[in-house]
């Protein structure tokens, strides 16, 4: 039955409780708990809790901790962290390895639901010492989730040591095909984190390996955003835009009727679409409205603050994009807020950067630089950094005002009038007109002599 309940196949580990007979109290009770976590499992609280009132108090250390996982998960769906840690603390478990492991995991999911990620990851690699050095059989798929959330972890969170802990662990650990969803995204999250630390073959290689055994056509369109990623933050111009056009391709013919945190993919490709294509990128995120579903309530999206700050940024920057400047710094600003309250580093410097990049307010950078400093290899750093060192130091982009200077950032990605007019919202002939004040400041008569004699300045607009 716990084989059934790991494999999120609930309605047939409740047959099969059904039809179970039982001899003891305890093992009533152990399978009770079993039964009320199916019904956490599926979003049926009334039924879990119903169950779990028909539990006498049991005495053996299974069923003791099994009710109290029970308990758990209850308290979980409802976002309730305390009443989780209550449930764990009602029962020491310290003398079993195997369930002391599970005791461990289940307290990092109470830090992660009080958005406090940084205590989450000690009790993660808690959780992973003690499967590790558990003699026997170890619970490998507890140790795959484990590894998992420790890698996404170190991706939004710059932990040095935690990092080559996780590594290690990723590159020990014996993958194989019944685990294929916990090694995707393993490996995609561990790609992420290797390119914020400004190691791009080594964060090339996960990414390749997490497309290779992509479980689903929606993960696959998240891998191919991923390399996109990549390939932009590794100043790969053009590889990135050719993944981003088979990302978009693959996003627009997916079906995303899923409870999963797929989703997310199809917010990714709308940011990484929105500075090239607003109109695509819109079109993205009405897909993503348009999902029937949402996130089962057994996963830890459906509790916490991330999700809407990445619906925020993504959409904040494609509003950017298409010149809708007030409502793109209100996404934006919300964005970065909820990033830098739950730890999540350089995202809040991403979304502050973003939105420097709207108002060209100074303080802006300033958050920006302040929030990233942890991530000084990361791309996000390296804009800021031609940010900071550009603005306002030369005197024909100082000369500039501040419409002329978004137009000039846009001649130097090599757009016409008419896609600048449509980027920022204006009309063509005053994107021509912003335009000839461009090349006057620069002194020159040519589009192509405004990029050759600005190089080094258009990233500061």
């Amino acid at each position: 039955m716990r084989a059934l309940i790991r494999k999120n196949d609930h309605l047939t580990a409740l047959d099969a409780i059904a039809a179970i007979r039982v001899s003891t109290p305890d093992e009533r009770a152990l399978l009770l708990a079993l039964k009320s976590s199916c019904h956490s499992y599926r979003g049926e609280l009334s039924l879990a809790r119903e169950v779990l009132c028909s539990v006498h108090d049991p005495h053996g250390v299974d069923a003791r901790f099994e009710v109290a996982y029970a308990k758990t998960l209850v308290a979980w769906v409802k976002g309730d962290p305390a009443g989780m840690e209550a449930a764990l603390l009602a029962v020491d478990v310290r003398s079993r390895p195997d369930l002391y492991a599970r005791w461990l995991y289940a307290r990092s999911w109470v830090c992660a639901l009080r958005g406090e990620f940084c205590e989450q990851l000690d009790f993660l690699q808690r959780t992973a010492r003690v499967i590790d050095e558990t003699a026997g059989a170890k619970d490998l798929l507890l140790l795959a989730r484990t590894i998992r959330a420790i890698v996404h972890l170190t991706r939004e969170i710059y932990a040095k040591e935690t990092f080559a802990f996780a590594v290690r662990m990723v590159e020990a650990f014996p993958w194989n095909d019944e685990l294929e969803v916990e090694r995707f995204l393993t490996f995609r999250g561990l790609a992420w984190a290797f390119a914020l630390r400004g190691m791009h073959e080594k964060a090339f290689a996960y990414a390749y390996l997490a497309r290779d055994v992509a479980p689903s056509r929606m993960w696959v369109t998240a891998s191919y955003c991923d390399q996109a990623y990549l390939a932009r933050m590794a100043v790969e111009n053009q590889t990135a835009d050719a993944l981003l056009q088979h990302a978009v391709g693959l996003a627009k013919a997916t079906d995303w009727s899923s409870r999963g945190e797929e989703r997310v993919s199809l917010l990714n490709v709308a940011e990484l679409a929105a500075d090239r294509d607003p109109a695509t990128a819109r079109e993205l995120l009405a897909i993503y409205d348009a999902i029937p579903t949402n996130v089962d309530a057994a996963l830890a999206f459906a509790h916490d603050s991330r999700l809407a700050a990445m619906e925020d940024y993504a959409r904040g920057t494609v509003l950017a994009a298409a010149g809708e400047r007030a409502g793109a710094v209100e996404l934006l600003t919300r964005a970065y807020e909820t990033f830098c309250s739950i730890g999540y580093a350089w995202r809040a410097a991403a979304s502050a950067l973003r939105i420097h990049t709207v108002t060209e307010e100074r303080a802006w950078l300033r958050y920006a630089a302040d929030a990233v400093q942890d991530f000084q290899e990361s791309s996000v750093a390296q804009q800021i950094r031609k940010r900071a060192a550009s603005v306002d130091v030369d005197p024909r982009v100082s000369a500039l005002t501040p419409a002329q200077r978004r137009v000039f950032g846009l001649m130097c990605e090599g757009l016409g009038d008419k896609e600048i007019a449509q980027r920022l919202g204006i009309s063509p002939d005053t994107a021509k007109n912003h335009a000839a004040r461009v090349r006057a400041a620069f002194g020159v008569r040519s589009r192509a002599a405004v990029i050759a004699s600005s190089r080094g300045l258009a990233a500061a607009v």
